[in-house]
């Protein structure tokens, strides 16, 4: 069995078998052993048989070195895997992993089913931002990868990526934490190049096709030379009489390899503007070249260091100088073997799941074989008391038989007596029907309080809120980030057990037909249902009975000046609309947001025409007032789409008309050329405060109309506020992150369908 302080790891590469073993004695880390073999042909070389190739370098490797009582830590390299970092809401702890999920799904460009995946979460602890890092790769290229090894026999315990490797031997060499200067980590391979950026605890990698390959290559075109004589001249560069020649030659490579280093520091900075680079770590042999540290530091302007040796590791003086010679290409190896000591930041394992189930069940197989051998001596022994009660048994079976009988008969008596007791005195179906009273009273101010919180979401100046008239003038009228609502309505569409009721009364699915059902049956028994017309019966099982919970369609119309880079359609499905669909659900409200119904109906720009059609209508409703002229005289309230004509109005109610608006204020006296609508007036508008600034219409303006719809909760997670474990739609997943509006400036842009 590998032991948890003794740690082998090997990086296969295309040029080496690179390996290094660890060992952890509480008070520092030492060198065991290390391996460096070369392969005598590079892997890249057309026509070569690689897997036999690496067999058998892991032959030698296994001749030379014991390592099945250590834990072995393997690495695939950036170019064959996928990493990605993003950046998650706040939310408690037990929800990442759902949430990581989904963010799998929608970061790995592959379906989640065909790769192995594994994530690591980076918190700080003054911070509420929660990254997370998602390491994938798919189930063909790892079970090729490790198909050499399994060949070879050599148990592998932990498989992930190179340039976290890489991370976690230079986090652990230079100390690189959440306060630590901000640090690139550059790791030069034959084929590709891995870079790894470290800031205030925040990492982020990218893999270049760019590495000691493109190089030689470069020396054979200049050159006319074969791989191996090019090859060998690249490493022979620093002493060679044609050194201006040679690097003459590799300057182009030299050129493009900073021009994608440049291009990962730019898309990083541009993402973490605070970010401040100013050194940059280099590994890889690419590195021995005379004049590369020199020619990174004048093209980037940063400190560029190369490791000579690692002073975290203790190693015997015997082959310390050797092991120095080999630093810079012992990053990744240095890296996996704290990995397999359990010291690394990141601990990401993309090892297939089928193969850590097999060799958890191999390593248990002793303790099953012992288990089942104490279980047949256990048997034995029992069987042998069994026989020996069985005969003590027989003689008293007769008499306690009877015994019980009796008993069961006394019992069976007093339990009926206990139930028909219940079902008399049992009080709590009407402790229930007083407790369903309250069910559902604060739907609607929780309504109006989202709409609030919806509409604060635009940013609107603070001078649009707490400001005079005259300070809300000084901003332009195009730049006022707010909205002004005129009308909210609601239509109540049935649940689908009244919609059922209603048709099995011969109503129309839809009509609104008064109908016997009693409260909505939540909790819908899990036998077939009987189906309609003498159809066949609903499956039981997966909610096959459960009726679909009543909603409400809630409609907002309104106007807005602001016009946003000419896209007033974008800023209100950005800010308002995304505020909606990321608070769909919350645990003090008794219904949740279908988000996919969350939508920007309609968008028009308001004409001179408009305005004087709307200020001389007589026979509908007013912008601003919601209120119908009364052809016999007088002012009745306006009748809101999807509420009964007939509905009593409470006193001090007036439906449809805005508080602080009186229909028949007249013009500004400092003669604003904004428009003003006018209406009939109303008597008690004189008790309202007056706002100039909100009443005023323009040609060039916007005016909207916003629907949503709420789906009402079960009663008993109304009544205590717990979240929604299932949704009878299917539509809409429990416990889906909403996406930060404010993270993208495209978040939410195609969410609205506009109909101009």
């Amino acid at each position: 069995m590998a032991r948890s302080n003794d740690a082998w790891g090997i990086e296969v590469g295309a040029n080496a078998l690179k390996a290094v073993r660890l060992v952890n004695d509480g008070d520092e880390i030492q060198v065991a052993d290390f391996e460096v073999i070369p392969f005598k042909t590079i892997l890249t070389t057309p026509d070569l048989n690689v897997d036999l190739e690496i067999q058998s370098i892991l032959d030698q490797f296994m001749m030379r070195h014991e390592v099945s009582k250590s834990h072995v830590v393997v690495s695939v390299p950036g170019n064959l895997a996928f990493a990605r970092f993003a950046k998650l809401p706040p939310v408690e702890p037990k929800k990442i992993p759902d949430i990581v999920k989904f963010e799998a799904q929608q970061q790995i460009p592959f379906p989640i089913d065909q790769v192995e995946w594994d994530y690591q979460v980076f918190m700080q602890e003054d911070s509420p931002d929660v990254d997370v890092g998602i390491f994938a790769i798919a189930k063909e290229r790892v079970l090729n990868f490790l198909s050499n090894y399994e060949e070879r026999n050599l148990k592998i315990d932990t498989l992930t990526l190179s340039p976290v490797a890489v991370y976690n031997a230079m986090a652990h060499e230079m100390g690189l934490e959440d306060d630590s200067e901000a640090t690139i980590i550059m790791d030069i391979g034959t084929t590709s190049t891995d870079l790894v950026i470290v800031d205030q605890g925040r990492v982020w990698l990218r893999t270049m096709q760019i590495g000691g390959n493109n190089f030689t290559e470069a020396l054979v075109k200049s050159f006319k030379l074969s791989f191996p004589k090019a090859e060998k001249l690249k490493r022979e560069a620093g002493t060679s009489k044609y050194a201006r020649q040679i690097f003459q030659a590799m300057r182009p490579v030299f050129n493009d390899l900073v021009q994608e280093i440049q291009k990962s520091i730019g898309f990083y900075q541009a993402t973490n503007r605070d970010a401040e680079l100013n050194r940059l770590v280099g590994l890889g042999s690419t590195f021995r070249l005379p004049g590369l540290s020199k020619f990174l530091k004048q093209q980037l302007s940063l400190e560029v260091i190369r490791p000579d040796k690692y002073k975290k590791l203790t190693i015997d003086g015997k082959r310390a100088s050797e092991f120095s010679e080999a630093a810079l290409n012992m990053g990744t190896a240095y890296g996996l073997a704290l990995q397999g000591l359990g010291l690394a930041p990141i601990k990401a394992n993309i090892m297939p799941e089928h193969v850590v189930r097999q060799r958890m069940w191999k390593s248990k197989q002793p303790w099953i074989a012992a288990a089942a051998a104490i279980v047949l001596l256990a048997t034995g022994a029992a069987f042998f008391n069994f026989s020996s009660v069985k005969s003590s048994y027989a003689a008293q079976r007769d008499t306690t038989e009877n015994e019980v009988k009796n008993i069961l008969r006394d019992a069976k008596k007093l339990s009926k007596l206990a139930q028909t007791q219940t079902v008399k005195s049992d009080p709590r179906t009407r402790i229930e029907n007083l407790n369903r009273i309250l069910d559902y009273r604060d739907v609607w101010p929780k309504v109006i309080e989202d709409l609030g919180m919806a509409t604060m979401a635009l940013k609107p100046q603070e001078v649009l809120i707490s400001g005079t008239p005259e300070e809300q003038k000084l901003i332009p009228r195009e730049q006022r980030q707010r909205v002004y609502i005129k009308t909210v309505d609601a239509q109540y569409v049935m649940s689908s057990g009244e919609t059922d009721a209603a048709n099995n009364q011969g109503g129309k699915p839809g009509e609104h037909k008064p109908v016997n059902t009693g409260a909505i049956n939540w909790d819908a028994a899990e036998s077939p249902a009987p189906a309609a017309n003498g159809g066949n019966a609903k499956p039981a099982g997966n909610n096959a009975n459960r009726p679909e919970p009543p909603s409400f369609v809630v409609t907002i119309r309104g106007t807005t000046p602001y016009k946003f880079e000419n896209n007033t359609a974008g800023f209100l499905s950005r800010h308002f609309l995304a505020w909606l669909k990321d608070n769909f659900q919350r645990p003090d409200r008794p219904y949740k947001i279908i988000t996919e119904d969350v939508k920007l109906v309609s968008l028009q720009e308001i004409s001179e025409d408009d305005i004087v059609a709307e200020s001389t209508n007589t026979g509908g409703v007013t912008p601003h007032h919601g209120i119908r002229n009364n052809p016999d005289g007088g002012i009745r309230p306006g009748i809101r789409p999807g509420v009964r004509p007939n509905q009593p109005v409470r006193p001090g109610i007036r439906p449809g008309i805005r508080p602080g608006i009186r229909p028949n204020t007249p013009t500004t006296p400092d003669g604003n050329s904004e428009t003003e609508n006018t209406g009939p007036v109303d008597p008690m508008d004189i008790l309202y405060p007056v706002k100039p600034e909100e009443k005023k219409i323009q040609a060039g303006d916007f005016k909207f109309e916003i629907t949503w719809t709420i789906r009402l909760l079960r009663p008993d997670q109304s009544r205590s506020g717990n979240e929604v474990k299932g949704d009878s739609d299917g539509k809409q997943p429990p416990d889906q992150p909403g996406k930060q509006a404010d993270n993208s400036n495209t978040t939410h842009e195609n969410d609205a369908e506009v109909r101009s």
